[in-house]
């Protein structure tokens, strides 16, 4: 039989193998996220550099296919940016979505681009210069599909998200 004080010892290293496993999956999850979003910002950066026409082979990210917008954004919310961009293949106006989800601009232009992590676990913010020289920051929530960080929502400046845009219920965040 053990000790009180064994006992208490064994819980007190069993706490702090818990706290440091969430700090440590917490921790994970800001480094997926950058990660995430610096792969994402490579392949689509173009359209922000004054690119009248898209290098061979690259879209913009609102006409990506399914199956990229899947690999980035959580299923309802690549569900619904493809949905917005068919909308408006359709019909050749447009639907929903106005301007590029990752500059949140019509004609998108930055400098200066710097990902970090955010204040909570799959948080990051994307702050950018416009060509007003204008500091913009997206604030970008991640959620673990999978075992695979991806895109659950994107908060701009003035408040609004993407989710609310495309009127999709929010999503908790990955822990």
């Amino acid at each position: 039989m053990l000790s009180i004080a064994k006992r208490r010892g064994l819980a007190l290293l069993a706490v702090t193998a818990l706290i440091l496993s969430g700090v440590a999956r917490a921790s994970e999850n800001r480094s997926e996220i950058t990660a995430l979003l610096s792969g994402l910002y490579q392949r689509y950066a173009w359209v922000a550099m004054f690119s009248v026409e898209p290098p061979a082979g690259k879209v913009p990210l609102a006409r990506a296919s399914r199956k990229e917008l899947a690999e980035v954004f959580a299923p309802d919310l690549a569900l619904a940016i493809w949905n917005d961009s068919q909308c408006a293949k359709k019909r050749g106006e447009i639907c929903v979505l106005d301007f590029d989800v990752l500059f949140d601009s019509q004609d998108p232009t930055a400098r200066d681009l710097v990902i970090e992590p955010g204040k909570q676990a799959a948080e990051a913010q994307v702050c950018f210069k416009d060509a007003a020289d204008a500091r913009r920051c997206l604030t970008f929530n991640g959620v673990t599909i999978n075992g695979e960080i991806r895109i659950a929502d994107i908060r701009y400046s003035g408040g609004q998200s993407l989710r609310q845009m495309l009127r999709l219920p929010a999503m908790r965040a990955a822990r």
